[in-house]
């Protein structure tokens, strides 16, 4: 047998990410907020010898795209080789979650139903019989709750039973009696010409009635007219719109299998999540549990980030020495050791130790569904500004990462806010630069430093963006959902972190060791003096700062972390406490890595999603204000 393709294809948030981690080796970017999968994540899998394309599609409510992230998902099971479809339900939101399922009943691919959470329906009193489902559907349910990986192995015996040849095709579910005349019309028509095309004449037809502009050229010919009548006479019948039409059939279908296999128990009572949502999401105790949130996160950050560093200080220091008597023998040598000792000093010493607990206690909170709740609260200080709506996702995971922030930002339909949003983002401390401020703030100025430095940041990001919409004349709107607080399962966050730490590894490692031991050259050869020649008028009488530290902001480019391990490199250090720097200086420092040029990956994708107009005013912009907030912050502290 040839290698299969399986698309895992469900509403966001319903768990699809997670259940693809449990089916294969590789982790994708899974957590308890919508909009976590923007771009497909792809993996192989084995099972019973056979080998299969494991396809974790964005999560979407419908195959009627209405932005980039939706069409791509659409364009992806339309045109791709799809051996079947794994329909991933949210059974804590049964009647909504079967809408999509009703929906790819009428594709007519091969379907598994994963009846994903239903833990989660239990606790809100819902109990679902995935028998008479499977009954229903003529399809392969399997009860699963994906975040303890329990109906992973009844899942991987349904996808070779299917794969034998058992029946996976739903049935087609009846809408009203006039309404499949007319379907029934356009398929004959349809018919002769479906060589070629992937679907049913059935999808084809309903799509032609719902959403015309997604038909292919030859069939949107053949039943233009005839299409036309049927949706003047369903408009006159019904006295709404075509495509509100057929979303009301599918969603009374959905109500009516959901009602078929789920009963209600009584609950003894209101669920604990709930009564805390009340305090989570209050319009003022929230933002004091949002504060309270802010500040927890960087304490434990910096005590858990410093005791780390303390541990591993000695013995780096310890092995340093080993190389010491090579410098006055084989100086060459020497050099490049040393280079490369001081990127490993800078990864283990300096930002893994607080990169640590970073990337830990984001997975949790995540994992708990808390940041779906911050976006919530922090999309009402965003109206003021001017952001709005589709903005708040792609910010908020901004304080991971700027590259999945960047890529999120495809779920902005306009393009005014697109371009606004996509500037912003490299202002957005993202985890490698809250390592460089915390790894500094922990050799240097103590934790308030930290948060003073991080409040400003915020206001800058604030007002830029109040400047930058400025000129929008009008914001989209957004329905944001906020999903179930789950109790996070400790195994999974500490299995997602190493995963998320590995990567960084795997992909900084090369960048940090490489660029330690070219700037070790430098050293060697003297070059590191014409670079720092070349920035000195910023660095040394803008910023006050060493005309040294000057190389450092050119590794910075290609990596963030790179800072840390190239100040080391730079002033000839093996901790940052040896750095011949006041207080305010590494203040002064810290804010203009913070705004200047984002990361060399990052400007990739910001060209990639922005063009050339997009990089143009974000390294315009973070220039003049990492440069202007330095130079306000030397005077203010007398540098």
């Amino acid at each position: 047998m040839g290698t299969k393709t399986i698309a895992l294809v469900g509403q966001p948030n319903a768990g699809k990410s997670t259940l693809f981690n449990v089916l294969s080796d590789i982790k994708a970017s899974t957590s308890n907020f919508s909009g976590t999968t923007v771009k497909l994540k792809e993996s192989q899998i084995n099972i019973y010898g056979d080998t299969y394309n494991l396809i974790d599609l964005p999560g979407v409510y419908s195959l009627n795209p209405t932005d980039d992230v939706e069409k791509h998902t659409y364009e992806f099971i339309m045109k791709s080789d799809i051996d079947m479809i794994i329909n991933v339900v949210d059974a804590s939101l049964l009647s909504r979650s079967l809408e999509m399922t009703v929906e790819l009943a009428e594709l007519g691919m091969p379907v598994i139903v994963a009846l994903n959470m239903l833990d989660e329906a239990e606790k809100h009193g819902l109990k679902i019989n995935p028998l008479k489902l499977e009954e229903i559907l003529k399809v392969p349910v399997v009860p699963t709750v994906a975040l303890y990986g329990k109906g992973g192995k009844e899942l991987v015996d349904r996808i070779y039973e299917v794969s034998s040849g058992r029946n996976a095709i739903p049935y087609f579910p009846e809408y009203t009696k006039h309404l499949e005349r007319d379907i029934e019309k356009l398929i004959s028509r349809i018919k002769p010409f479906m060589d070629g095309l992937k679907g049913s004449s059935r999808f084809y037809a309903i799509k032609s009635i719902e959403n015309p502009s997604l038909l292919p050229h030859v069939i949107s010919e053949v039943i233009l007219e005839q299409r036309n009548l049927i949706e003047f006479n369903l408009t006159e019948n019904h006295h709404k719109d075509v495509f509100e039409t057929i979303h009301y059939e599918r969603h009374h279908q959905a109500m009516k299998i959901a009602e078929q296999v789920s009963s209600f128990v009584a609950k003894r009572k209101r669920p604990f999540s709930e009564k805390l949502d009340d305090w989570l999401l209050h319009p003022v105790m929230g933002y004091v549990f949002l504060i309270g949130f802010f500040i927890l996160y960087f304490v434990i950050i910096f005590a858990v980030g410093s005791l780390i560093g303390m541990a591993v200080d000695a013995p780096i220091q310890a092995l340093g020495n080993v190389f010491a008597p090579l410098k006055p023998t084989q100086p060459f040598l020497w050099h490049t050791i040393n280079g490369a000792f001081m990127g490993f000093a800078g990864i283990f010493g300096i930002v893994l130790p607080y990169f640590l607990p970073l990337v830990f206690l984001t997975t949790l909170f995540e994992d708990l569904g808390y940041l779906s709740r911050v976006a919530f609260l922090i999309d009402g200080i965003m109206h003021k500004i001017g952001l709005h709506g589709k903005s708040v996702v792609p910010i908020i995971l901004g304080f991971g990462c700027s590259i999945p922030a960047l890529y999120a930002t495809r779920l902005i339909d306009n393009k005014r806010d697109k371009m606004v949003t996509g500037i912003i983002i490299p202002f957005i401390p993202c985890s490698a630069r809250i390592s460089v401020i915390f790894a500094l703030a922990a050799a240097f100025t103590g934790p308030l430093w930290a948060i003073l430095i991080f409040i400003y940041l915020m206001i800058v990001i604030a007002v830029a963006g109040r400047i930058m919409t400025l000129f929008l004349k009008k914001p989209t709107g957004f329905v944001m959902e906020i999903p179930t607080l789950k109790i996070p399962s400790i195994n999974y966050s500490f299995r997602k972190t190493w995963f998320r730490i590995r990567g960084f590894l795997k992909d900084a490692s090369l960048f940090l060791m490489g660029g330690s031991i070219v700037l070790g050259w430098f050293e060697y050869f003297n070059f590191g003096n014409y670079i720092n020649i070349a920035f000195a008028p910023v660095v040394k009488y803008i910023l006050g700062l060493p005309p040294e530290l000057g190389s450092t902001l050119v590794f910075g480019f290609l990596r963030k972390e790179l800072i840390i391990v190239m100040m080391n490199q730079a002033m000839n250090i093996t901790a940052l406490s040896q750095l011949p720097l006041s207080i305010g200086q590494v203040v002064v420092f810290v804010i203009f890595v913070s705004l200047y040029f984002p990361c060399l990956t990052t400007f990739v994708v910001l060209w990639k999603e922005l063009g050339f107009k997009g990089v143009f005013l974000s390294s315009i912009t973070s220039v003049i204000v990492a440069t202007v907030s330095a130079f306000l912050f030397k005077l203010v502290l007398n540098v």
